[in-house]
């Protein structure tokens, strides 16, 4: 099935730190779900040609919104958007979290991670499903006010690598610092290293559903052009697209050895 490709209106702006809050006026994709991603065309100019990949930070009847951090020509055009311009966007796509009835769950992001899991927390909650994000940053004045503003709507425990927000630490020192009983599911939105580290520490810590949400760069949104692929655990030696069967996998569909090479080679 061909995905949704249609313009959407800017229709907010907020700016947090580092990080550009974008809202959209998109009721096309008012059924997306937390872990979906919209496919974003950023100008044509200056080489940017791909479309760039945004989770869904908030949704709400016909609005949905992106965080963007400006770290390449695609975010930077983005993040410069005003009030009133029309973007170009395909989806929702991708693959969501699952969430099961009467879980309770820890949610860890590492920095631009927060997106798709901010979204998720707001769905519990609507469920009223017992939820615990955590939220690891390099610095902790990176986000400005936007920790503030979750932190009133969720259970948000913090920590930056230099120790300006919360716990002095990573999202994984978070996750061993911030134990809660009786949370049977992890979910987990981040950079390949934190994930990596997660995997090797939540392991033995009795969870029965253990979600990751995969950063890539993604080309073609649909699983086209194979640009996006990661090692998967079955078939030995073989490849899923993030894009197309994620990018929210079970932890045992990916293949950690591989990525720990590919990262080290």
């Amino acid at each position: 099935m061909e995905p949704a490709r249609f313009e959407a209106i800017v229709v907010g702006k907020r700016f947090h730190g580092y990080a550009t809050e974008l809202l959209v006026e998109a009721p096309n994709a008012a059924g997306a779900v937390p872990g979906q991603f919209m496919h974003i065309k950023c100008d044509g100019r200056d080489g940017v040609i791909m479309r760039r990949p945004y989770s869904v930070f908030d949704a709400a009847e016909n609005t949905i919104s992106f965080l963007v951090k400006d770290v390449g020509r695609g975010s930077a055009w983005l993040s410069a958007r005003k009030t009133g311009d029309i973007l170009d966007l395909m989806g929702p796509l991708g693959r969501g979290f699952a969430v099961g009835d009467g879980q309770r769950s820890i949610l860890v992001a590492g920095g631009t991670g927060i997106a798709p899991l901010h979204f998720l927390a707001g769905c519990m909650k609507e469920r009223g499903l017992c939820a615990f994000l955590l939220w690891g940053m390099e610095g902790g004045d990176e986000y400005g006010e936007l920790p503030n503003i979750i932190a009133d709507r969720f259970d948000l425990r913090l920590s930056s690598m230099d120790g300006k927000r919360g716990i002095r630490g990573s999202a994984v020192d978070l996750l061993e610092a911030c134990r809660e009983e009786g949370c049977t599911a992890l979910y987990a939105c981040g950079p390949r290293p934190m994930l990596l580290s997660l995997t090797d520490r939540a392991r033995d810590m009795g969870f029965t559903l253990f979600q990751v949400s995969l950063e890539e760069r993604m080309a073609c949104g649909v699983g086209a052009c194979r640009g996006c692929v990661i090692p998967c655990s079955t078939p030995t030696g073989g490849y899923l697209s993030a894009c197309r069967d994620g990018p929210v996998f079970d932890e045992g569909e990916v293949d950690w050895r591989r990525i720990r090479e590919s990262i080290s080679a």
